[in-house]
């Protein structure tokens, strides 16, 4: 599958969440509520959507979408973060 298409939305308050990302892929499925994080200790990193597990006295997230293996997963984050740079860059710009 190729990635066509990717908006970025700046979020609202400050800390490890950058942003969130849309991505199509193949001009006919949409991957939406994809989170940018940056922490020190690990970096930059994507987070899939997900959603709330409740397990008795548990609660936990499960992803609804992920990628399948670390290839597609690195190519994934590589792009949306290329997007997310470049997206930066433009608003920077019009400031």
């Amino acid at each position: 599958m190729k990635i066509t298409d990717i908006r970025i939305f700046k979020a609202k308050k400050r800390g490890p969440v950058l942003a969130y990302a849309n991505v199509i892929l193949d001009n006919r499925f949409i991957i939406r509520g994809i989170t940018l994080l940056e922490t020190e200790k690990t970096g930059r990193f994507i987070s899939m959507p997900s959603r709330l597990l409740r397990n008795e006295d548990r609660r936990s997230y499960r992803d609804v979408c992920h990628p399948l293996n670390t290839d597609v997963r690195n190519e994934l984050t590589e792009t949306i973060f290329a997007a997310y740079d470049e997206f930066m860059e433009d608003s920077e710009s019009e400031e």
